[in-house]
């Protein structure tokens, strides 16, 4: 019998961190080839080449519909060919620098929970210092911005059922210090593979 598979996963190798904080106390900034909006309805519209940015936060698309609810807290749906998310995390050691990137053909940015959904072909990756260090593919990924916090949904494609896959990179001999030297070479990765009877 085939079975869609849940993965649930932490991306907290190097450090506990969420989203850089100073982020949220920046404006939000976004350009577009065309705006249209109502402000009674609070429903904005932005089409043709979309950029967002806030901080260190920044999406692209294609087309972004953003509402605000009656708490003032915005969710915005990004869709694309490919649409784009990247911000840069916390983290103590300041020789690391740490990002968080987001694909997929469509991007949900919820604030009052602070969760990206990517929703069909997903990809959600971190980097340390622009080295890959962990990844995850699948149809649905919700990423918990606050916790940096992660789970990928399989699904089917092309009739097949497909399952999430997960793949860590064992832990050195002499790691006494996993923010340098060896760390570098720690990875883990999420993919979606087709799920085989045995």
């Amino acid at each position: 019998m085939k079975k869609q598979v849940v993965a649930a996963f932490l991306i907290l190798v190097a450090a506990a961190a969420g989203a850089l904080q100073s982020d949220k106390t920046k404006p939000i900034e976004i350009a577009a080839d065309h705006f249209s909006g109502d402000q009674v309805s609070q429903r904005a519209v932005y089409t043709g080449r979309v950029e967002v940015h806030q901080g260190t936060l920044e999406m692209h698309g294609d087309r972004l519909d953003l509402q605000i609810n009656a708490k003032g807290y915005r969710t915005g749906i990004l869709t694309g060919r490919l649409a784009t998310f990247k911000q840069q995390r916390d983290n103590p050691n300041p020789k690391i620098s740490e990002w968080m990137h987001a694909e997929g053909e469509k991007l949900i940015y919820n604030e009052e929970k602070d969760t990206i959904t990517i929703v069909n072909n997903g990809k959600l990756t971190r980097t340390e210092n622009g080295v890959l260090k962990d990844e995850a593919t699948g149809q649905t990924i919700v990423y918990d911005i606050r916790n940096a916090r992660s789970v990928a949904e399989g699904g089917t494609a092309g009739g097949e059922s497909r399952r999430v896959t997960t793949i860590i990179a064992p832990r050195p001999k002499d790691a006494q210090d996993t923010t340098e030297g060896d760390s570098a070479n720690l990875r883990s990765s999420t993919t979606i593979s087709p799920n085989r009877s045995r």
